[in-house]
């Protein structure tokens, strides 16, 4: 009887062992999450890295096109998006972590065009707009009646949305008041060339790690109740203070 014990045993082990690791597809969202010489970095992937390491759960992170990443995630078992708003619109399609560090969204002009006076957002449907294929503006501007190709554009990266303001071809991209300065570097232009035109209404609880529906929901448990044992214990703060976030 303990001989078969011991083997029950070893099989659980072995099971447990086997556990497929979490993929997490993310996107460069400086300072949130960005790859920088190959490695993950940002405030809201240390945080999410550190939840998952007290956890014990293996993970491994890929940055991929957004559209396809929303794609795979609610398709395929094991994987995760890093971040994504938690809304109405998406809140049966994930499970979720978080909320990790948001902050205030916009839609940016160039300063230049100080012709652009925006009061509402009825006010912005106007003009052309730039925005990432499939994330949270595409789909509320299509919901407003704008469309593709006239005067929404999506495209693949954040990054892109910046060039394409910068060089004419749209007046209007969304942005936050903490990742604008640091995206609109990586476009290769200064944050002092843009202005918020428009204060957006926030329809989110902030950005999540959003994870397949077949996730355990006792591990999703788990990972919200170590983030917020985390943010007690003022690791969001420092990391604040680490990539020089007020």
């Amino acid at each position: 009887m303990k001989c078969l014990w011991g083997l029950l045993l070893i099989l659980l082990c072995g099971q447990v062992q086997a556990t497929p690791e979490l993929v997490i597809y993310t996107q460069n969202l400086e300072p949130y999450h960005y790859m920088e010489d190959g490695k993950p970095r940002g405030i809201n992937y240390e945080l999410v890295r550190r939840a998952l390491d007290d956890e014990g759960i293996r993970y491994r992170i890929e940055r991929i096109n957004w559209a396809r990443a929303v794609k795979l995630v609610q398709e395929t078992p094991n994987t995760a998006l890093l971040t994504l708003p938690r809304n109405i619109h998406r809140e049966t399609q994930f499970k979720w972590v978080g909320p990790l560090l948001s902050s205030q969204p916009y839609f940016y002009r160039l300063k230049q065009n100080d012709e652009i006076q925006l009061t509402t957002l009825n006010d912005a449907v106007n003009l052309r707009i730039a925005v990432v294929r499939n994330g949270e503006w595409h789909q509320r501007l299509l919901a407003l009646g704008m469309n593709e190709g006239e005067l929404l554009f999506p495209v693949t990266h954040i990054s892109d949305t910046y060039n394409m303001l910068f060089l004419g071809r749209v007046e209007l991209i969304p942005g936050s008041d903490i990742t604008m300065p640091f995206m609109a570097q990586e476009a290769g232009y200064g944050a002092e060339l843009l202005s918020p035109a428009l204060a957006l209404p926030k329809r989110s609880t902030g950005n999540h790690l959003a994870l397949n529906l077949s996730i355990n929901e006792q591990l999703v448990k788990r990972l919200n109740q170590r983030i917020e044992q985390l943010k007690e214990q003022g690791l969001l703060d420092k990391l604040k203070s680490t990539y020089q976030i007020n």
